[in-house]
């Protein structure tokens, strides 16, 4: 078999992370992928190797991490908080009065970021006009009534919950997730991190087609969830994307002329990796969160049978994933998010680890090229 030419850096007591990801190449599908692992502060793992239609594969090169991007939405949520201008226990209409309808009164922040809102799917079609626009999205979902009264049960928003935490921070501080992205998180860190990007850039790669799936048992679970007319809705929006092709759709201007802080944050394993490193500890002299806020954050809020769909057998704190048997990052007080197609993002408070892995193909299932490289890094530690 021919060798994988990985490049990069590997310091000593983490060479487990380049051989599994080594293997992630020669046998679970990957043809162009990074990796990156900081502890306590610095970089001790920066590997990449493969090719896309574009080229070889860079450090730096860029592609949609799908809802990876709501562990870096909730940093901003949870970085307006701490700073007080957001009560996560407040209720939603305190930022937003006109979310105060149709048995909503009551909903609070901490429930929007849990997936409690009963706001899974737009009750219209939405256009791509709308998501350019960015309030007709916000202002459908706060007129619209919830599937179940919130706080009382939970559902995967996929994107939904993009436009309703993004607007309690538009509100709360008059910023866009965007905008307080770059302002108080990119730019401090000295980032390439964006919502949406332009497909022509040098350094975005376009996403593969998806691996197959090879369990049939998986594959009758993903043919039920889309067959559920609230998961179909809340990937499609109604017709604007399709929810069957979504990692396809993810290389479309639809997709990436748009802001969906729920899924379509176009970044790298390195600035992913540096900005998850900075909320358990200070990068370079800068620190997102404090360590009672990621605590905090890191109390299960949501978890069991959900309201529509599979019990995939994970949790949600406030916002972030926690570890669960289908993503066990590196144990229990882990805490982020992995998106659709195989990528992940997430840090340990304790451990002072922070881990990225970024891959432009797009895995079938099972997929466990992320968590055999957190295999690895557990085994390190």
């Amino acid at each position: 078999m021919t060798a994988i030419p990985v490049k990069g850096h590997v310091s000593s007591g983490f060479e487990r992370i380049a051989d599994a990801f080594t293997d992630n190449f020669r046998q679970r599908g990957d043809t162009a992928a990074s990796c990156v692992v900081y502890a306590q502060g610095a970089p001790v793992v920066d590997i990449w190797a493969g090719r896309t239609a574009r080229g070889a594969w860079t450090p730096d090169a860029r592609t949609v991490v799908f809802s990876v991007s709501k562990g870096v939405t909730t940093v901003c949520l949870l970085m307006a908080a701490e700073r007080g201008l957001i009560d996560l226990d407040a209720p939603v209409a305190k930022y937003w009065p006109e979310f105060a309808t149709n048995g909503k009164e009551t909903t609070t922040v901490r429930q929007l970021l849990a997936h409690q809102a009963g706001l899974v799917a737009p009750e219209w079609d939405v256009t791509v006009e709308d998501l350019r626009a960015w309030e007709p999205v916000a202002d459908g979902l706060a007129r619209q009534a919830p599937a179940w009264a919130p706080g009382t049960a939970y559902a995967y928003h996929a994107l939904t919950i993009g436009w309703l935490a993004g607007e309690v921070l538009r509100r709360a501080t008059g910023l866009r997730p965007g905008q307080w992205l770059r302002e108080h998180v990119t730019d401090p860190l000295n980032l390439t991190m964006t919502y949406g990007a332009d497909p022509a850039a040098a350094d975005f790669h376009l996403l593969s087609d998806p691996l197959p799936i090879t369990d049939p048992e998986a594959a009758a679970m993903m043919a039920a969830a889309l067959g559920a007319p609230m998961i179909e809705r809340s990937i499609s929006l109604g017709g604007v994307f399709d929810a069957a092709r979504i990692t396809q759709d993810a290389n479309t201007e639809a997709w990436l002329s748009v802001e969906i802080p729920a899924g379509n944050l176009v970044t790298n394993a390195r600035s992913l990796a540096r900005l998850y490193a900075a909320t358990v500890g200070e990068v370079d002299g800068v620190r997102l969160l404090g360590s009672d806020v990621v605590r905090d954050a890191l109390v299960v809020r949501s978890e069991g049978r959900p309201f529509v769909g599979p019990d995939l057998g994970g949790g949600w704190g406030t916002g972030f994933m926690t570890s669960s048997t289908q993503r066990p990052m590196i144990g229990s007080g882990s805490f982020g998010h992995d998106g659709l197609g195989g990528c992940l993002g997430f840090a340990h408070l304790e451990a002072g680890i922070a881990f990225a892995y970024q891959t432009a193909q797009p895995g079938g299932l099972p997929d466990d090229r992320a968590n055999a490289l957190c295999h690895a890094l557990h085994a390190c530690l």
